[in-house]
Parts: structure tokens; C-alpha cells; sequence
């Protein structure tokens, strides 16, 4: 008897094991400094994880000894069961002040129109489609898998019918180089999550203005180091952003 509940037990926590998804993106800057990089989007029916993890040796992100702690860049998560997007950002609350602040962005998770065509490209043995959109000043080109019936992909795109396996713009590009479906083995990203209950969060629109003053710090000190009679060619202030601007 002791045994039998003991197989019961087992094969409950088997069956009611929590099954996550991950796509490993290869990240290339085009624009600024040109980086290499790996973003890692993990998700499952009620949530999603996004964020660029400094990868330094062979291991996959489900090794144990693979540092998730290591994020950068505006790493988010997103409650699925209500739609909320929590981002972690940098920026000023005051425009005259130098104190940076770590802070939580609040959003809903955006909704994006695309123009799906017939042109096909295969990419990990799946035939995709692309599509392009316009989503907050940048314009994108996507091929996604109608075989992957997930409708996310790297960074905040998502909304077409299927997987997101390559985006391409002017500022960057995303590929898909790993895809791990309906397994235990992959892990959440703890420290994502705990943007949902963080004491600094603001709402978008008042989250673009800390980070822009932030922005305009960081020109600031960058012109005040050039030598004098350097000539300035001002750039729009979100230039080397992944978000241009809010207007989409």
C-alpha cells in the first residue's frame, strides 16, 4: 500500500509538471555597437519570459550552471492570463537630476497588426512565411511557422499564427537557433517574474518619460566629453532604442 501511493504521487507530480517552451534567438546589431547576442524567449499557457542573457560558455539554458541572474537590456515578463507586460527599465524621475533609478514599466501586451504574404523561406526544417508590420517607429520583416501553432517571437513581436523563427530591421535582426517545445526541463526565470510585485512601477507613458530623461542624461555626458569644435549631428533621442517612439 505504502508503495502504491508513492507511484500515485509520482505520476501526479509527473502529469501536473509544468511544461514550458523556449526559442533561443541569435541577436545581431546592425546599428551602434555591433554585438552578437542571445535573447531567450521561455513561455507557457499563463506566462512568457524575454531577455537577453550573457552567454559566456557552451552550456544550454536549461543546465543548471547556466546563470539566468546575468540579464541585460529590458528584460520583461508577461502575465498571459491578464495580458500585462512588466518591464524592467532604467531612468531619471527628475530632469535636472542625475539620480538613475531602477524601475518596473507597466503595459498591456502590445497588440500588432501584420501583412502576411506567400513567400516562403525554410528556417530549423520549418517552412515559414513572412510578414511585415510598423510597431512603434521601426519597420519589421518576420517569417514565421504556421507549423508552431504559438503566436510569440522574440522581443515584443507576436500576434501572427505561428512561431516567429527570424525578424529582420534596419537596427537589428532575430533568428532562431534552438527550439525545446512542451518540456519539464526548461525553467522560468524567477527574477522576471518578481517585476510583477515591484514597489517602482509605472505606467507606460510615464515610464517612456523616466527613461528618456535618462536618455538625455547619458547625451548629455557623452557631448560634454567630446573635444571642443567637434561638429554634433543630433540624432533623435531613441535612435539606438528598440522602440523609436510610442505613436504605433
Amino acid at each position: 500500500m505504502k508503495y502504491t501511493t508513492i507511484l500515485i504521487l509520482l505520476l501526479n507530480t509527473i502529469m501536473y509538471a509544468q511544461l514550458n517552451n523556449l526559442v533561443q534567438y541569435k541577436m545581431v546589431r546592425s546599428i551602434g555597437m555591433s554585438e552578437i547576442e542571445s535573447e531567450y524567449l521561455v513561455f507557457n499557457e499563463s506566462e512568457l519570459y524575454y531577455g537577453n542573457i550573457t552567454k559566456k560558455d557552451n552550456l544550454n539554458f536549461e543546465d543548471e550552471k547556466f546563470d539566468k541572474s546575468r540579464i541585460n537590456f529590458d528584460p520583461f515578463y508577461v502575465n498571459l492570463k491578464n495580458d500585462s507586460l512588466y518591464q524592467k527599465k532604467y531612468g531619471i524621475e527628475n530632469k535636472n537630476s542625475s539620480k538613475i533609478i531602477l524601475f518596473t514599466s507597466v503595459e498591456s501586451y502590445p497588440v500588432i497588426k501584420w501583412k502576411v504574404t506567400k513567400e516562403m523561406q525554410n528556417i530549423l526544417g520549418y517552412t515559414t512565411y513572412k510578414a511585415t508590420t510598423n510597431f512603434r517607429g521601426r519597420a519589421y520583416t518576420a517569417w514565421f511557422a504556421p507549423e508552431l501553432p504559438y503566436n510569440y517571437g522574440p522581443w515584443k513581436l507576436n500576434g501572427l499564427p505561428g512561431l516567429i523563427l527570424k525578424v529582420e530591421n534596419d537596427m537589428f535582426s532575430y533568428e532562431a537557433k534552438r527550439i525545446v517545445l512542451n518540456s519539464d526541463k526548461i525553467p522560468t526565470i524567477p527574477l522576471l517574474k518578481s517585476l510583477e510585485n515591484s514597489n517602482a512601477k509605472y505606467l507606460l507613458k510615464d515610464a517612456v518619460t523616466l527613461e528618456n530623461n535618462w536618455l538625455e542624461y547619458n547625451r548629455a555626458n557623452n557631448y560634454a566629453s567630446l573635444p571642443a569644435g567637434v561638429k554634433i549631428i543630433e540624432q533623435p533621442l531613441r535612435q539606438d532604442e528598440r522602440e523609436l517612439n510610442f505613436d504605433e
